[in-house]
């Protein structure tokens, strides 16, 4: 009986001691570890990131806009002193800069030479501007 009673308690000690790393690491670890994974394998093929530039406009096309970048955000630092093309979207809002706060322009009033300001996404590769703003005084080389 004291057999028994002695394996009982190292079943429940050892059964204790396999489940406390699990216990203690919460469900909010699996989200951890899930992220950590995709940090090791890098960007995905559909991840959309956030992207923001200051440079001034080189070409419009009938669906974007060729941006000498001046600065940017960690996805367009390697593209500074370089032309990059930007896509533009159905939804994206285009604003000029004034004293008195922003107003709304159309894609038709920008214009090759004009300073600008852009913020988007890249998915793939592809920059696409949500938001344009010209004459942003900060962006001046």
């Amino acid at each position: 009986m004291k057999k028994g009673w002695m394996f009982l308690i190292l079943v429940v000690l050892a059964t204790t001691i396999a489940a406390t790393p699990a216990l203690a690491a919460g469900p909010g670890n699996q989200n951890r570890q899930e992220n950590q994974h995709r940090h090791e394998l890098g960007p995905q093929p559909n991840d959309r990131y956030a992207f923001a530039l200051t440079g001034t406009i080189t070409a419009l096309g009938t669906d974007s806009i060729t941006v000498q970048v001046h600065n940017g955000n960690r996805l367009v630092k390697p593209y500074i002193g370089q032309d990059l093309v930007v896509q533009m979207a159905d939804n994206t809002r285009y604003r000029q800069w004034t004293p008195e706060g922003c107003i709304p322009i159309a894609f038709e009033d920008l214009e090759v030479g004009d300073t600008t300001s852009i913020q988007g996404t890249v998915s793939k590769g592809v920059f696409i501007a949500a938001r344009v703003t010209m004459d942003v005084p900060c962006c001046t080389p």
